[in-house]
């Protein structure tokens, strides 16, 4: 269980520095605009919001495909049909318009929390990061099989030195582990290739900001799409089953959420000697407004299953107009033709956040057999008293498993922590504010303080001369004895894309290059 670091030598910086940096950051979470974090979303204007959701709804409404299963062509005569529009051609294929209708406004939308985070990464303080990661198979009747995967590297990603990437993919359906399997697989890879070829580009061509959130946000997006485009050419039968997907890509400071369903993503940080809890995702559920308002635009239905006596049990979920079928409770995934159908989508809600120094310690993903039993803030209190990432993993897994003992059945568990640690402050710096953050910090903090560390650095890479590596965690299923409750699944992946020898062990021979990450040759659970 555990994911390499990027740097050995890393230590936090003196209390002078830590109480003027808080100072600034709390300074900047109460002024209102795009890099405040407490009152901006309520200086928000209304009507900004509901225009947003409107464009965000008809941008996912506008180019759906047409039914594989003849579920949409067929129901033009049903309920609803009066909101379909024609069918077209789009890029050759075949697809079904749709006329929206006035979108209903969300009071927690994606729009709002966009709007919440810090927009403005700081880009002259060191950042060491830590990360590690476990899978669990869950028991009872109907959990044979393990369909949890997960992807965690620190360093090297995208052919970045400080690029990290960490990815939970939570299955469902008869071929839900092959989906998430698959896509373990592709996604990462895929995403890395894309970065390395946007990096080199952007070098070349001499981008002034090359991080700048929106010129790295339709690559993760796009990324997405391809992985589902290959997975039908992959020949896995996702007719009724895909996988949800939530991707992380950290690159120092910045940080990019993508998700498609409801695998959760927080970030932790301490404001005034207490733990908060920033949510970086919306789950994706049918009930969404802006969710649903897609699925009912595509022709779908949104209502609890009905039992055969008329009673209606459970959250709302995606049925076809007149069938009862899929029945997911999610409105976004990868796979699920049916429900893909009935205005289901792969493309993911895209978060981005500048992580706030000293202040924001952490970043937990974690698929829904977590956070189905457990609190934001429960999680948050094990992760933080554990403190090391391995052992804030192994806390919250015991938790979650406790709870669902009550219920005599557990969902499959997969979670990665992420530890950021902040060290000092770069010399080298054009904002004030920072600038005075040196000239006022104490001992340790200035020249001497620099020295020390890149002294520090230099025996750390004596120590430890290779590049940053690629962790794959791709633990068995582990079945224990009791029930098909398994053991915890430590990662030591078979083959280390990225490294010099993809199919070799965890190690890599002294001085080789982070080159790209070959195909992924490793399967989950061997």
């Amino acid at each position: 269980m555990g994911c390499l670091a990027s740097k050995e030598n890393a230590g936090p910086d003196s209390q002078g520095q830590l109480q003027a940096v808080q100072a600034v950051n709390k300074a900047a979470e109460e002024r209102p605009g795009p890099n405040g974090a407490g009152k901006a979303a309520n200086a928000v204007d209304a009507s900004a919001v509901e225009l947003e959701d409107a464009q965000e709804a008809r941008d996912s409404v506008g180019n759906l495909p047409s039914s594989l299963h003849g579920s949409a062509a067929d129901l033009a005569s049903g309920p609803g049909a009066g909101q379909r529009g024609a069918r077209v051609q789009f890029g050759g294929v075949d697809v079904q318009t749709y006329e929206a209708p006035p979108t209903p406004a969300e009071e927690h939308s994606h729009f709002l929390l966009q709007k919440s985070l810090p927009q403005v990464p700081a880009s002259n303080i060191e950042l060491e990061t830590r990360a590690a990661g476990l899978k669990h198979i869950g028991f009872g009747p109907l959990k044979k099989e393990n369909q949890d995967e997960y992807f965690c590297q620190v360093g090297g990603f995208g052919g970045e030195k400080d690029g990290c990437c960490y990815c939970i993919f939570d299955g469902h359906g008869n071929y839900g582990r092959d989906a998430a399997h698959f896509c373990r697989q592709e996604l990462p890879v895929l995403f890395d290739a894309e970065l390395r070829k946007y990096y080199a580009k952007a070098a070349a061509e001499g981008v002034k900001d090359p991080n700048a959130k929106e010129l790295i946000e339709p690559i993760l997006s796009d990324a997405f799409v391809e992985t589902e485009r290959r997975l039908h050419t992959a020949g896995v039968n996702v007719s009724s089953s895909g996988t949800t997907a939530s991707v992380v890509f950290q690159n120092r400071s910045s940080v990019w959420v993508g998700a498609a369903g409801d695998s959760r993503v927080l970030c932790l940080a301490q404001i005034d000697n207490a733990w908060k809890v920033q949510p970086l995702t919306l789950d994706h559920r049918p009930s969404r407004k802006t969710e649903k308002y897609r699925v009912e635009a595509a022709g779908g239905r949104v209502e609890p299953k009905r039992l055969p006596s008329g009673k209606t049990v459970g959250e709302p979920r995606l049925w076809l107009a007149n069938l009862p079928s899929p029945g997911l409770l999610l409105s976004r995934s990868i796979g699920d033709d049916m429900a893909t159908s009935v205005g289901c989508t792969a493309r993911p809600e895209i978060t981005f956040m500048a992580l706030r120094p000293y202040l924001d310690q952490y970043l937990v993903i974690a698929s829904d057999g977590v956070w189905d039993v457990l609190s934001n803030d429960t999680v948050s209190q094990l992760v933080t008293d554990a403190g090391e990432p391995e052992a804030g993993c192994q806390a919250v897994l015991e938790a979650a498993l406790l709870e669902w003992e009550e219920r005599l059945a557990a969902d499959n568990i997969s979670i990665i922590v992420v530890q950021l640690q902040w060290g000092d402050i770069m010399a080298s710096t054009g904002s004030a504010a920072m600038a005075a953050v040196v000239r006022s910090g104490t001992a340790g903090s200035g020249t001497g303080g620099l020295q020390a560390r890149s002294q520090q650095q230099q025996q750390g890479q004596q120590q430890h001369p290779q590049s940053p590596q690629l962790a794959r965690a791709a633990g068995g299923d582990g079945q224990g004895d009791d029930g098909g409750q398994g053991e915890d699944e430590p990662t030591s992946p078979p083959g280390l894309p990225g490294t010099a020898n993809a199919g070799g062990e965890a190690g890599q021979a002294p001085g080789a290059a982070p080159d790209a990450p070959a195909a992924a040759n490793g399967t989950a659970g061997q």
